[in-house]
Formats: structure tokens, sequence, C-alpha cells
């Protein structure tokens, strides 16, 4: 079990490691596209089993979902190690570039960070209400386009 904990940690450095090991401006641009290229890769599975879910619940009449809610802990457990791979290489490309700091990319960080959290809070907490407002503030459509804007006026205003 410990084992398992060991290599997601050290998959979560492989983006830091191919891409900002020289310190040179160009491999710490590389290491935020691939935070952003992470990000997207994270969430096609999660909405396409979402998508497939809805689908074979509305068009079999109530017929149960055994196949989909079984791959559903794999696709997530994928989701969240993608997502944190993401993270990691985003706040590390912000960390190397700190003295470029604006306003875009600050909020850009507390945007990351606030999904990040409630996503952590989500899946690894007991109580209801906490997993209740987790729930709310994760799914949150606004915040994702939030995120997804303040993505593109990052990536806009650097060239």
């Amino acid at each position: 079990m410990e084992k398992r904990y060991f290599i997601v940690f050290f998959l979560l450095l492989v983006p830091l490691s191919a891409f900002a090991e020289n310190g040179r401006n160009h491999d710490v641009e590389n290491l935020g596209w691939v935070s952003i290229g992470t990000g997207i890769v994270a969430m096609i599975p999660i909405i396409a089993s979402q998508k497939i879910k809805k689908y074979v619940t509305s068009n079999t009449g109530g017929m149960s979902t055994i196949q989909t809610s079984s791959a559903y802990k794999s696709i997530l457990n994928l989701h969240i190690i993608l997502n944190s791979a993401a993270y990691f290489a985003g706040m590390a490309h912000g960390f190397l570039l700190a003295r470029h700091l604006d306003s875009i990319s600050f909020s850009l960080a507390i945007t990351m960070t606030v999904m990040m959290i409630s996503g952590i809070l989500l899946k690894y907490s007991q109580s209801r209400n906490v997993k209740l407002f987790n729930r709310l503030l994760h799914g949150q459509i606004l915040l994702v386009i939030l995120l997804v804007v303040l993505i593109c006026l990052h990536v806009i205003t650097r060239f």
C-alpha cells in the first residue's frame, strides 16, 4: 500500500525533472504547457464516463450500471493523479517565474489551488457536510469557466 503512494509521488515529479532541470526560461515555459496539457487530458475520461453513465441510465429504462460504476473508481483515480501532476507542474512553473507575477497569474494560482483543495477534500473527507460543500464547489461550472478563461488570458498575455 505504501509503495503505491511512493510511486504516485514520483509520478508527480516527472514533469519537473523533464522540463525544468537546467533553469532556462524556455524550459520553464514548457512546464506550463505540460500543466495545461495534463489538465486537459485529466478531464477527458471523467467527462466521458459521466456522459456514458447518463446515456446508459436514460436509454436502458433504469437498468443497473454496474459496469460503468466499477470503472468509475479507476477513472476517478486517474483524474486525481493527472490533475495533481498538472497542479504541481503549474505551481512549479509559477514559482520559477515568480518575478513576472501579475494579477492574472496570481488569480490563476488561487483558482487552481481552490479546485485542488476542494477535490482533495471531496475525495478524502468523512463529514457529509464537507463532502456536500466540496461537491458543490468542485463541480461549479462557473469556477471551471473562470479557470479556463484565466489560463487563456495567461497564455495570451505572455506572447
